[in-house]
């Protein structure tokens, strides 16, 4: 299928329908697959992005008019072939009973007390436009790794890199252990409104809410990813050239358009214009040009450019101080691609500091004291990521100690998405539930309690009829 030859959303909803009931009836069929057939199948996948590596980054750069190879190929290619070999390693270890202490004396005379980790069945995927192919995978080694089959929905905003995934997809898999699909809104509401056994969506806190809203019909839990404005604290005495230069290392991934990308910074008000001249200084060592630069990504969609021109209007008419870096002095007015801009102590109201910026527009903000920084992070909806920059240790534990994120990382910023390790993940109003590290193993399965008694039956003397034995037991228990 072309990216030109999309089908229409009612025929890509009846295939999702009837995807998803053959892919029940085989689950049901052919029961958990065995660790081979789970290894197997992380296996096709890792082949799948290897052999396609080129065609994938030539895609994504289609899709944005213009997205870098390099970062691409770390971003959609390398982050999710980790992830799979991650779980590929350790699924072994994940699929075994877990014990835990059985009660009342009976594990001393042999009683068991287990949890089993079964397949769900079916899991959905719900893709965003910035790193459809990572976020496409990354929860796909794990829901292999459980055992489970999925079903994925890229993006329509994707048309290339979605119609070279359902190909590549349907070359490797059966649709009963995996398939793919393209649509917009229309589709999107389908799928969370099928009988799925759990939907990883990762996108907007208000589309989030429909997808819940949609899913709550059929009591499908989710695992919601949902972004926000991730802060970054640079401290008193921290060094200012490396926050500078790692701050911008994040944002210029994707020109800003990740999640986890540093959406405002919050420095001392005597360093901010220390920051300033570091800040203006470190970019043009990354990005020397940005028109025709191969390592600058473009905005991925007409709307994601205009949306960030109003941003900077908005700015401009509140009388904000903006610094434009754009090193060259490039005009860039016929390409979608917009010069790194700091935007200098914005009032409250400008929309640089209410909407999630997903662009290469960066907030400084000052602040008189670690606490004021730290209320100001709390007056606002719990964020996906919080950065910290400082060398003093006991203030970075209280940093972390009284705010709240998704995912935190001290003096860098988003290396955490990085460690396979970890957990990933929201809180609050950037969304609930992880995958990642072992995680997404647990979130995709049947954790189910199993209790096997011991051979002598303990049970008994806490049966009718109650009598002096009973009542000795009882006191012994209470007073334990």
């Amino acid at each position: 299928m072309s990216s030109s030859q999309q089908p229409d959303a009612e025929s890509t909803i009846a295939r999702m329908r009837d995807v998803l009931k053959r892919q029940q009836a085989a689950f049901i069929a052919e029961g958990p697959p065995s660790v081979e057939l789970r290894i197997a199948r992380i296996d096709k996948v890792i082949a799948l992005l290897q052999d396609n590596q080129q065609l994938l980054c030539e895609a994504l750069a289609s899709d944005f008019s213009w997205r870098s190879h390099d970062q691409s190929l770390m971003t959609d290619v390398l982050l999710p072939i980790a992830g799979l070999k991650y779980a590929r390693k350790h699924l072994r270890q994940w699929m075994k009973p877990e014990r835990r202490r059985a009660e009342l004396g009976a594990g001393l005379l042999g009683a068991k007390a287990e949890i089993h980790y079964q397949p769900l069945g079916s899991i959905g995927v719900m893709t965003p436009w910035n790193f459809p192919v990572a976020i496409a995978f990354g929860p796909l080694a794990e829901a292999f790794a459980a055992g489970n089959r999925a079903m994925i929905v890229l993006s329509e905003f994707n048309p290339a890199t979605a119609a070279l995934l359902i190909e590549l997809l349907a070359e490797k898999f059966a649709d009963t252990e995996v398939a793919a699909f393209i649509g917009g809104a229309e589709v999107g509401a389908a799928f969370s409104s099928l009988p799925l056994d759990h939907i990883i969506f990762t996108g907007s806190p208000r589309v989030g809410r429909l997808v819940m809203r949609a899913a709550a019909e059929n009591l499908t839990p989710l695992t919601l990813e949902l972004g926000g404005k991730s802060p970054t604290i640079i401290a008193r005495g921290a060094d200012l050239d490396n926050a500078a230069r790692r701050i911008w290392g994040g944002k210029g991934i994707s020109s800003g358009q990740a999640c986890i990308a540093p959406d405002y910074v919050l420095v001392h008000e005597d360093d901010r214009e220390r920051l300033l001249v570091s800040m203006q200084a470190e970019l043009p060592r990354m990005f020397p040009t940005i028109r025709n630069n191969p390592d600058y990504t473009a905005m991925a969609t007409p709307g994601q450019y205009q949306r960030l021109q109003s941003y900077l209007g908005d700015a401009e008419a509140l009388g904000v101080r903006c610094i434009e870096i754009n090193p060259a002095g490039e005009d860039l007015s016929s390409v979608r691609k917009i010069a790194p801009t700091l935007l200098i102590d914005p009032p409250q109201d400008a929309l640089v500091l209410q909407e999630e910026i997903f662009g290469p527009l960066l907030p400084i903000c000052s602040y008189r004291s670690i606490d004021e920084a730290i209320a100001y992070i709390n007056a606002r909806p719990r964020p996906l990521a919080l950065y910290y920059f400082g060398d003093d240790q006991a203030e970075a534990r209280h940093v972390l100690a009284h705010t709240y994120s998704g995912g935190a990382c001290i003096n860098e910023v988003m290396q955490h998405i990085f460690q396979n390790s970890l957990p990933f993940g929201g809180c609050g109003n950037s969304g609930y539930g992880r995958y990642r590290g072992g995680d997404g193993f647990k979130a995709f399965s049947l954790q189910r309690s199993v209790f096997s008694p011991a051979r002598f039956d303990v049970m008994a003397m806490l049966r009718p009829p109650y009598g002096k034995l009973f009542r000795r037991v009882m006191g012994l228990l209470l007073r334990a």
